[in-house]
């Protein structure tokens, strides 16, 4: 996969805390950073598979939440 390059601007105080966290988890800012938008993307993909089973259940149940079973839920 290609690499593209990300340029931000942030401020002094940030990224003398962006560094040293990085420093501690033995990883360079860039790897840090790009750890963390990969794992805010893969929670945005998890919501919408969550959204996609819970809409499933409720027109499979016409949308009463009533009828609901717990064990319809579980799998989510």
């Amino acid at each position: 996969m290609a690499t593209k390059i990300l340029t931000v601007g942030i401020s002094e105080e940030t990224w003398k805390k962006l560094k040293k966290v990085a420093g501690l988890q033995g990883k360079s800012v860039s790897a840090l950073v790009r750890e963390q938008i990969e794992k805010f993307l893969g929670e945005e993909d998890r919501y919408k598979e969550v959204h996609k089973k819970i809409s499933a259940i409720a027109k499979k149940h016409r949308g009463i939440i009533e009828k609901w079973k717990r064990e319809d839920l579980y799998d989510i």
